[in-house]
């Protein structure tokens, strides 16, 4: 009894196995049969130029793609289904050369066209029998790194010459109407809050505010803050008279006054006051007014938060 179970077995076995074996084969001499039948289909081809002259980069107008309706069996028609096909066009065989614009005949009876398709079917129409590469001078600029901060020391801290970019320039590259207009670059913001150490940090070249058709080199610069203690400094500087009429003796009260300042401790000694100059120009005071306006015209570069004891010093005319 067992034998004959085995042996039916066997067979329903075997009868799964012909049919799976015939349902295979019509299946590929139904796709064979198919595929060997003519079609039409339009297709989209992506153009792609060679030879370009360094000097010169692709314009964004130029024509990118080409639409064309082509007819041939589906073996054909296949590759052009799974990839885009792309058609090359060397600048040097553009049958027009005009300044900055090539123009490039599209023939569809042409072999060497199904040739550039890898085609052997027949191209019946294309979108435009002319094509047209459009280019832009390349051109390179050395633009200054501007930094985007806030910082804030701490209490009694502070930095002489703040961040100090490296490097402090950076190169950009691309068409020249687009070069021409640019004339600094950014950072990325720098917020640092009660700084009272030596700070060094990446930080990234702001891209965002640059068409993408600009190359930046390099991308990052590197920011650096030296800082030191700081300490409050005041010096007595006598004021200077400008543009007095010939004849005219001027009298100013008071004759000097402080000027007051925060300074690293390592610089405090270094500051004397031949290091400012404070001007008092006779020239700007309206006849009404009986003051002068003050204007600092000199002072040490690694000083800071500097401000005049005053603003205004009173005068007298003696004729």
């Amino acid at each position: 009894m067992s034998d004959r179970k085995e042996n039916r077995f066997s067979l329903k076995r075997s009868n799964v196995k012909t049919f799976l074996f015939f349902l295979l084969f019509t299946s590929i001499l139904w796709l064979f049969i198919q595929f060997s039948k003519n079609y039409t289909q339009e297709v989209e081809i992506a153009i792609r130029y060679t030879n370009i002259p360094q000097d010169k980069i692709f314009n964004e107008k130029s024509d990118q793609t080409l639409r064309m309706v082509l007819n041939g069996n589906g073996f054909r028609l296949m590759n052009h289904n799974w990839s885009k096909p792309t058609l090359q066009f060397n600048v040097e065989d553009a049958v027009i050369n005009n300044k900055d614009e090539y123009y490039f005949h599209v023939d569809k009876e042409s072999s060497a066209l199904k040739n550039k398709l890898e085609f052997k079917g027949r191209v019946l129409s294309v979108q435009k029998d002319t094509l047209r590469l459009k280019l832009d001078h390349n051109l390179e600029k050395k633009i200054p790194v501007k930094i985007s901060q806030k910082i804030q020391y701490a209490i009694g801290y502070g930095s002489d010459k703040g961040v100090v970019v490296s490097p402090d320039s950076i190169m950009i590259s691309g068409p020249s109407q687009i070069i021409d207009t640019i004339q600094y670059i950014t950072t990325e913001n720098l917020t640092l809050e009660g700084l009272n150490v030596n700070y060094t940090s990446k930080l990234d070249i702001n891209v965002k505010e640059i068409p993408s058709v600009i190359t930046i080199t390099p991308t990052q610069v590197e920011a650096n803050v030296l800082v030191s203690k700081f300490t409050e400094g005041d010096q007595k500087i006598p004021i200077t008279l400008n543009n007095i009429p010939e004849g005219v003796e001027i009298k100013i009260f008071p004759q000097e006054i402080s000027v007051i300042y925060r300074v690293g401790l390592d610089k405090y000694n270094e500051i004397s006051p031949r290091d400012f100059m404070i001007v008092a120009d006779y020239a700007k005071a309206s006849e009404e007014s009986l003051f002068l306006t003050l204007e600092l015209v000199n002072k040490p570069e690694y000083i800071h938060d500097v401000r005049l004891q005053t603003k205004q010093v009173q005068f007298v005319v003696l004729k």
